[in-house]
């Protein structure tokens, strides 16, 4: 614990995190649902895919902490939809799943959503509270974060513009992380 905080402190601190946690979160469902009339991990799938398009059932799956059973009929409503489309995968075996310009479009107006909230809610700090803020948030993603499936969870709706693979903590966790357990 650092100079200063006691234990009082230290858990009001948790407690005030939390409740942010929770507000950004219902937050964020709640435009996203809103947004693409769809409500689970659809909004998280359409992120995932415009980052990773031509993923299959298996690899979305994880990051979306679904069963493939459930991942596929995500995808076939998707599909239904007119917000994805599948196409043979590399090894003709699998499928690769991929957006269609509707899906597209729906993905990239969430992640303005989720940009557009997240800004609100740093409105109301300064350009120097905003720098400390990006250190710790960094310090306590990369702390958080266990192994690759785990990152790829974390940043299912990230926007990989705003936090490129090489400046990404969760990233850097992942690499650090595979480093110690070879």
């Amino acid at each position: 614990m650092d100079e200063g905080m006691d234990a009082s402190s230290d858990g009001r601190t948790g407690n005030l995190l939390g409740a942010l946690v929770t507000a950004l979160g219902d937050a964020q469902r709640a435009a996203s649902e809103s947004t693409s009339g769809q409500s689970g991990a659809t909004p998280a799938a359409l992120t995932y895919l415009l980052q990773e398009p031509g993923a299959g059932i298996d690899q979305i799956s994880g990051p979306l902490g679904l069963t493939q059973s459930a991942a596929t009929r995500l995808v076939d409503r998707l599909e239904r939809d007119g917000k994805a489309r599948r196409e043979p995968g590399a090894n003709g075996r699998k499928v690769a799943i991929f957006l269609t310009s509707e899906g597209t479009r729906e993905a990239k107006r969430l992640l303005e959503l989720r940009s557009g909230l997240m800004g609100d809610a740093m409105s109301v700090l300064g350009p120097s509270e905003r720098t400390v803020l990006t250190g710790l948030l960094e310090r306590m993603l990369a702390h958080l974060t266990t192994d690759a499936d785990h990152g790829q969870r974390i940043c299912r709706m990230c926007a990989l513009d705003e936090c490129p693979k090489q400046s990404c903590p969760v990233d850097t966790a992942v690499v650090i992380r595979t480093k110690e357990t070879s």
